[in-house]
């Protein structure tokens, strides 16, 4: 019966996040398509493209959904400190990350991955036209686990583990190439909150492939190459 509703739950997050998706117009996808053949550009390994941090707006997305019956709050600036005064009430954990590197991935620049693209337009004349570059990103993000009690703080980190590998299919359709859980460290910045709170350091290999349109002319009358 516990599987089976684990299943349920599955099921039912990510059908939330699909609904949530559909309304994201997909510029790579919907928008253009190849001049010489008329056709939709097909995906290059994902539905659409993605920056590191439409990754991290990936993560908060699906822990609100997932963790929400332990209220865990996933914030979204990126290295902001929580209050470290002990008088203070802590009534719920709280998910924080920071960025430890991002790099270029084997291409120093954006390299040509479609050519010969135009625009959906009424007209031939009103078409611009252009092509498709992309560049890959790998990068190091450390996640941090701040709650009341060492119990809560285990229990979200197994939650929050368990479900970057559940929807690692999720990232990966929306643009992140690669997740890869990397280490599991104390933080020495965090000593400040562990004489009252308990936290968990973790750290995620991503790689990421950033795709854009470069058009002929992006800005009326003026023609880029």
């Amino acid at each position: 019966m516990e599987k089976t509703d684990n299943n349920l739950f599955t099921n039912n997050l990510e059908y939330l996040l699909a609904q949530e998706d559909n309304v994201i117009n997909n510029i790579v996808e919907k928008s253009m398509i190849l001049s010489h053949e008329q056709k939709v550009i097909p995906p290059l390994k994902a539905n659409k493209s993605a920056n590191l941090y439409d990754f991290i707006q990936m993560i908060g997305k699906v822990v609100s959904k997932a963790m929400n019956e332990d209220q865990v709050e996933f914030v979204f600036d990126e290295g902001k400190r929580l209050s470290s005064d002990p008088n203070k009430k802590f009534d719920h954990p709280y998910i924080t990350y920071k960025v430890l590197s991002r790099k270029t991935l084997m291409e120093l620049k954006p390299r040509e991955r479609e050519s010969s693209i135009s625009e959906v337009a009424q007209s031939d004349k009103d078409k611009r036209h252009g092509r498709i570059y992309g560049q890959k990103f790998k990068s190091y993000i450390q996640f941090n686990i701040i709650a009341s009690e060492y119990t809560q703080a285990d229990r979200v980190m197994n939650v929050f583990e368990d479900l970057i590998f559940s929807y690692t299919h999720y990232f990966k359709k929306n643009g992140v190439a690669e997740i890869l859980f990397e280490d599991h460290l104390t933080d020495k910045e965090y000593d400040v909150y562990r004489h009252f709170l308990s936290v968990r350091n973790l750290v995620y290999y991503v790689e990421i492939e950033k795709l854009f349109v470069m058009f002929d002319s992006d800005i009326e009358g003026i023609f880029i190459k």
